[in-house]
């Protein structure tokens, strides 16, 4: 197998992943009824993603001490 084939093989497999995903994350969302609060938690990460790893980060410190 060349380089060109292999090249053409990673190639596809990861569209395969990238659809994979996506047809995924349609389902998980279509499955989920609005207003939920895993939704709105989803929403707000997708907004605001460093805000809410510094909330997280600050959270687990938070449960890790007691």
């Amino acid at each position: 197998m060349d380089s060109e084939d292999a090249l053409a093989k990673v190639k596809e497999v990861s569209e395969g992943v990238r659809e994979t995903a996506r047809t995924v994350r349609q389902s998980l969302e279509e499955g989920q009824p609005p207003g939920q609060a895993l939704g709105f938690l989803r929403e707000v990460v997708r907004e605001a993603p460093l805000p809410s790893l510094l909330v997280a980060f600050m959270l687990g410190c938070l449960v890790a001490r007691r």
